[in-house]
């Protein structure tokens, strides 16, 4: 059973005891709603009552979060739980706490995402997902992946004239890496020489990134180049297609791309349905 704060216990009150509180004329008189649930665990079975309100079994379920029946010995400590929780929702209504503005507006909230949230599961568990949508996914994924990816060394350096000075002495046969270790200021890669191992394009500030593409490999910057870290002598060593991973070590992120892309497109049918009016938009 996992551990809860009470934070986390009166969230849940809000979330299941509330909402069954605030129903049509507030009526909290003994009804087994859970009637219908068939399960093979008997969920409908009250474990307990509190002035007469029962604690079902399916109760139990919902709140501890368990796919198995976890017995009443396990239970234990959940089923205390409940009753604590039902105990104070009483004493709420009772004191016509769920009739306040503020209450109504969050479980309304609550409410919202909850059947938002159901919705969206059911849509993605009515999707059937082929091999041939998973490979059609996976090939517009690597196409956007693919490139060239580079792997360089630099010496970052805090002022122009110091970066042209060792550039004068990488001209006259200085080492790259000692010199990157003796005077780079960038503290990752200058203990390595300058290394910054492999790295695409986009990961790197376009200034660096356009004066490592421009060079082929075995060459050194021309001229010092200037990013908001300061000014850098770039060295590419190498170059090589992106790697990019097999279908089957990202099956699972293909499924949640097409997925996400289902409950958008259902979202956007929805909007285009739906007469929506935002007089006043509010500000961020």
């Amino acid at each position: 059973m996992r551990p809860r704060t009470w934070s986390t216990t009166l969230v849940t009150l809000a979330a299941v005891g509330l909402l069954a509180a605030c129903g049509p004329d507030n009526d909290t008189s003994s009804t087994d709603d859970t009637a219908g649930i068939a399960t093979d665990t008997q969920d409908a079975d009250t474990v307990a009552t509190v002035n007469g309100e029962p604690i079902t079994r399916a109760d139990l379920f919902t709140y501890s979060g368990m796919d198995d029946d976890p017995g009443l010995a396990e239970g234990e400590g959940t089923l205390e739980e409940l009753i604590s929780l039902e105990l104070l929702r009483q004493e709420a209504v009772a004191r016509g706490l769920d009739t306040e503005a503020e209450t109504r507006r969050i479980l309304r909230m609550v409410e919202t995402n909850l059947l938002a949230s159901q919705l969206m599961e059911r849509i993605t568990a009515e999707m059937e997902i082929t091999q041939e949508d998973l490979e059609a996914e996976y090939e517009r994924q690597m196409e956007m992946m693919r490139g060239t990816e580079y792997r360089a060394r630099h010496i970052l350096l805090e002022d122009e004239e110091h970066a042209r000075e060792l550039l004068v002495e990488l001209g006259d046969g200085a080492d790259f890496a000692a010199l990157a270790e003796t005077h780079s200021i960038d503290p990752g890669s200058g203990s390595r020489g300058g290394e910054l191992g492999w790295f695409s394009p986009e990961q790197m500030v376009p200034a660096f990134s356009d004066a490592t593409v421009a060079l082929e490999p075995g060459e050194t910057t021309a001229e010092p180049v200037e990013s908001r870290f300061g000014w850098h002598i770039i060295r590419l060593e190498e170059t090589r297609d992106t790697q990019v991973p097999e279908l089957e070590d990202v099956r699972a992120e293909l499924i949640e791309i097409l997925e996400s892309r289902a409950i958008q497109e259902y979202l956007e049918g929805l909007r285009a349905d739906a007469e929506i009016e935002i007089p006043n938009r509010p500000a961020n």
